[in-house]
Formats: C-alpha cells, sequence, structure tokens
C-alpha cells in the first residue's frame, strides 16, 4: 500500500488500542509515550514509509515508519481490522543505521 493510500486511511480509523506487548518492559527503557504513538497515529503528516506485513487473525499488520528528527525515525507496528486499530510496538531508529541497513538489503538482492 502506498504512503498516500495508508495516510487516507489512518485518517479514517475511529480507536487506537495498545496491546499488552506495548507496554511491556522494553518500552520504558525506550522512552516512547502512548500520546506520542497517538499523535502521529492521528496526524500522519510525517508518515515516510509503510511496510505490509500480511494478515492475521487479529487483522492486517503494518509497520509504519515516522520522521521524528533530523537524526531519528519512529518506526510502529500495527494491526488494522474494521477501523480500529492496535498498536504492537513501537522503535526509535537512528536514520543513519537504517540507509546502511537499506544499501545493505539492496546489494543482498
Amino acid at each position: 500500500m502506498e504512503v498516500t493510500e495508508m495516510k487516507a486511511l489512518l485518517k479514517e480509523i475511529e480507536s487506537i488500542t495498545f496491546s499488552e506487548h506495548f507496554h511491556g518492559e522494553k518500552v520504558k527503557l525506550r522512552g516512547i509515550a502512548e500520546d506520542e504513538v497517538n499523535s502521529h497515529l492521528a496526524s500522519p503528516l510525517k508518515l515516510i514509509d509503510v511496510d505490509d506485513q500480511g494478515g492475521e487473525p487479529k487483522g492486517h499488520k503494518y509497520s509504519f515508519l515516522f520522521s521524528k528528527s533530523g537524526k531519528y525515525d519512529l518506526k510502529v507496528v500495527v494491526s488494522i481490522k474494521d477501523k480500529r486499530l492496535n498498536v504492537i510496538t513501537a522503535h526509535i531508529q537512528n536514520i543513519k543505521r537504517r540507509k546502511v541497513y537499506e544499501k545493505w538489503l539492496g546489494r543482498q538482492r
């Protein structure tokens, strides 16, 4: 799914919930609050990439990449079913490291 299509879909979401995995021990170490994730999902202007991860019983799974700052991105993994979105996990990524990884993947293909 294209980024523009996903932005339109995110604007139609009626409810956002957070999984138990999101509230686990590692999220406290990552320093990511529900409010930050909610604000990015509610206003998807900073959405820069969408990765379709396939269907599951709880909904279709996607990985979103939001621009957080000049140095970091916010990666959010969600499942969407009907007009409900469930946040599974979130990570902060270093942009430089991500670009090196993408370049490496390109050479592997």
